[in-house]
């Protein structure tokens, strides 16, 4: 094979690998399935050995976080942190950024129960109705995993299909809690 080649096969495989996350992705039924297939995946599919999410201190998170809180598989893999934080790291916009270097403010993101050995990383920015509510983020003892000149264009495609399916759960579980809501109240549903 020539080096054209080897690069296009290498390029499908994990276009390959990311079309199989993204179908679980959009099966998932409840914003803690989505995340779990999300974790999951990427730890599946590229052998990624640290995986969390960071979600901005914003009420709307609020959906986001209690969603963690009450998964077996994300309770002690998610931190919430100040918005200012993820834009000082992300600088403007909802691109992923890599970096193996200066990577003290990246260690903000960890959840406080776990401290992962990082010498690289993605953090990858996902939104809720448009606007930037956390990022996921791939961590790698190696420091040459993640490089700032890297190509993102697939770990961006990803972050759209999370952030589209994220919207339509938790528009689903706000319509729900505010139905119940409305039922339980006098001269709610019931009249």
């Amino acid at each position: 094979m020539t080096g054209k080649e080897d690069i296009r096969r290498i390029n499908d495989d994990l276009a390959a690998r990311f079309r199989k996350i993204e179908k679980t992705l959009s099966s998932a039924r409840t914003i803690a399935g989505l995340f779990e297939a999300l974790v999951g995946g990427i730890e599946r599919e590229f052998a990624v050995p640290f995986v969390w999410l960071t979600f901005m201190d914003r009420p709307e998170a609020e959906i986001l976080t209690d969603a963690a809180a009450a998964s077996k598989i994300l309770k002690s893999r998610f931190s919430v942190v100040s918005g200012e934080l993820l834009e000082k790291i992300l600088g403007d916009g909802l691109k992923p950024v890599l970096s193996n270097q200066n990577l003290r403010p990246f260690y903000r993101l960890m959840p406080r129960s776990q401290k992962y050995f990082v010498r690289s990383i993605a953090v990858v920015p996902f939104a809720l109705n448009g606007r930037m509510i956390g990022v996921w983020n791939n961590g790698d003892a190696d420091a040459n995993r993640y490089l700032p000149d890297m190509d993102t264009a697939l770990l961006a495609a990803l972050a759209d299909r999370i952030s589209l399916r994220l919207t339509q759960l938790a528009t689903r579980k706000n319509a729900a809690s505010a139905a119940k809501k409305s039922a339980e109240q006098p001269g709610g549903l019931h009249g």
